[in-house]
């Protein structure tokens, strides 16, 4: 019975540490575009000049502390614990039927997604223009659009052509339709194992690259390729939870390596491959047994694992309001500052009020579905 018991613990502890995870990555987006508002890291805006890099900041900005507002690292992360987490029940004995794996994740990621968005729009309508002078060009490309038909069908088809309003959306585009694939995704992962999910990661990243050498970029097939590589972001989380058992067993000191690893190459890498192998070797540190899950599993971290989502939906809308009402009236890093802190909150509510009813929403259609389902057929 005590074995039982520890073994249930350990179990929570590692998905609450990796909650935490999700935490700290959000948080990393958030610090990536408050300090994007400024012209230094986002770009000089029309008729200014970015102010010149001192020789501390560009060695700050060129370390390994970079990471702290490295968005393109906390999206990887994002991708490749989806990967690990929609895997778990299929290599468990509980997988949902297709049918229902797409309505709970219909439910856990469209419904809060929708509303943010159609807050973002109701906010860019009210607000927009509302500054008088330009802030640094990535925050003036923001709510640059009026609502009209073709940008709400876009965002309620998740097309990804027009994300100006909440542009942190653009990686839940991609999550969604990956999410229409993955059961596909993982049968060469459940047939052949850890070579069968290199093979078919390897075999798409090669497409998406095809595609992106003839096609370029931009457009629908540049928007079709970006799915396809991050596909490849699942199948590698995928594969992590088919060894997660193994991952359990080995020595504690092994998670901090594991953890130097994968900040390296996060921080170096250049190619999204590199930084997937990152990711992936962050979620292992903090599934090993051992002081960083620990840490990981703080009251704090996981209250802010809780409200990750929330978090990553709203903190934009918070920001661009901040600038657009104070930006001439205050000073622009105490706005910046003051729209991080309350984001906070403003997350805790939209998870309170959106967030977690659209996830309960989920599970109880899918129960009652499976209930129904269940039962004898009436003649």
């Amino acid at each position: 019975m005590t074995g039982a018991r520890d073994n249930t613990a350990r179990r929570t502890a590692r998905f609450d540490a990796l909650d935490s995870v999700r935490g700290l990555a959000a948080v990393v987006v958030v610090l990536d575009h408050g300090l994007n508002v400024f012209p230094l890291f986002g770009g000089a805006g029309p008729g200014q000049v970015a102010p010149q890099t001192g020789p501390i900041l560009a060695i700050l900005i060129r370390s390994p502390l970079s990471l702290a507002w490295n968005g393109r690292a906390a999206v990887a992360v994002f991708f490749v614990l989806s990967g690990f987490v929609l895997a778990l029940p299929w290599f468990g004995d509980r997988p949902l039927p297709y049918r229902l794996f797409v309505l709970r994740r219909f439910c856990r990621i469209y419904l809060p997604y929708a509303v943010a968005v159609a807050l973002a729009m109701a906010l860019s309508a009210w607000l927009c223009g509302s500054h008088p002078a330009s802030v640094s060009a990535w925050f003036d490309a923001n709510w640059t659009e009026p609502v009209t038909a073709t940008t709400v069908l876009d965002h309620l088809l998740m097309l990804g052509t027009h994300n100006t309003f909440d542009n942190a959306v653009w990686s839940l585009n991609h999550e969604m339709r990956i999410s229409l694939l993955f059961p596909l995704l993982l049968l060469p992962i459940r047939r052949f194992g850890l070579s069968g999910a290199a093979a078919a990661a390897i075999a798409l990243y090669g497409i998406a690259g095809a595609i992106t050498h003839f096609a370029g970029w931009h457009g629908a097939p540049a928007e079709a390729a970006a799915t396809i590589r991050f596909s490849t972001f699942f199948i590698l989380g995928s594969a992590v939870a088919q060894c997660v058992d193994r991952v359990r067993t080995q020595r504690p000191g092994r998670a901090w390596l594991a953890l130097a690893i994968g900040l390296c190459c996060l921080w170096q890498g250049r190619e999204p491959a590199a930084m997937a192998i990152g990711a992936a070797l962050v979620i292992l540190a903090a599934i090993l047994p051992g002081p960083l899950q620990t840490i990981l599993t703080t009251p704090t971290l996981r209250t802010l694992g809780r409200i990750s989502y929330s978090l990553y939906l709203v903190h934009l809308l918070v920001l661009l309001s901040a600038v657009h009402l104070l930006f001439g009236h205050a000073p622009l890093p105490v706005i910046v500052a003051g729209a991080g802190v309350i984001c906070l909150p403003v997350a805790a509510v939209f998870h309170w009020l959106i967030e977690a009813p659209s996830d309960q929403l989920g599970r109880n259609l899918a129960r009652r579905l499976r209930q129904a389902a269940a039962l004898p057929s009436r003649r």
